[in-house]
């Protein structure tokens, strides 16, 4: 842990992607959590929701597949992470920020903020957190990307269930509408994380250097 701690106070970009990280998940379980309860709102039989569900996510699936292998391949070159970290939130908050004014919810809508937040999970932001990992020393690269692919995944995930059944239990009428106002000041929490993020991320030519550099060291030793 201590090794972890001083690891993190030496390459803050390591410290701002786990917070990224942790925020991103905790913001990935409010929206599943709103998404299952419209969708039990508007179908209350299992038949159609399976059916739903399952075409639902064969969409996310098929099109995180297209932009993973045969988009963002092509456009990596041209791709700056920095700016992908302040892109990726203004993708999804004018959908949260719907869902929060609006006084009735919409099953579409709910599917399109997970859609989107699912989507770009599966590709845009991996390939950016990838990108992130490519100029940073050994030690980040292994003992900090499992630390944080490991623990702020599951830290997240697991700590905003917590936080949703404490919420659930001590207000049963919490419905959907008041889980989407908390989506926002999750997603707002996370986009100041993704802002951090991209002022400790090095542009994909100061990358390239630095991998270059790393590689005549080891040449040389």
């Amino acid at each position: 842990m201590s090794k972890t701690k001083l690891l993190f106070r030496r390459v803050p970009t390591l410290a701002a992607l786990f917070g990224e990280t942790i925020t991103f998940q905790s913001l990935s379980t409010v929206l599943s959590v709103c998404f299952v309860r419209q969708l039990k709102e508007t179908m209350p039989l299992d038949t159609a929701r399976a059916s739903f569900t399952g075409k639902f996510y064969a969409c996310i699936n098929g099109m995180a597949g297209i932009l993973q292998f045969m988009v963002l391949p092509l456009a990596r070159k041209y791709v700056e992470p920095k700016w992908m970290y302040r892109l990726m939130p203004s993708l999804l908050l004018p959908w949260l920020l719907y869902l929060a004014l609006e006084s009735t919810s919409s099953l579409w809508i709910h599917a399109a903020a997970y859609f989107s937040l699912k989507t770009m999970d599966y590709s845009l932001r991996n390939l950016v957190s990838e990108m992130v990992y490519q100029p940073l020393d050994y030690e980040s690269r292994y003992l900090g990307k499992e630390v944080i692919g490991v623990i702020g995944n599951r830290f997240g995930k697991s700590g905003m269930s917590m936080i949703l059944s404490l919420i659930t239990a001590q207000f049963p009428g919490v419905g959907v509408i008041q889980l989407s106002q908390l989506s926002v000041f999750v997603a707002s929490i996370w986009t100041s994380c993704s802002l951090l993020l991209s002022r400790n991320v090095v542009s994909n030519q100061e990358a390239e250097r630095k991998v270059k550099e790393r590689q005549q060291r080891q040449k040389e030793n």
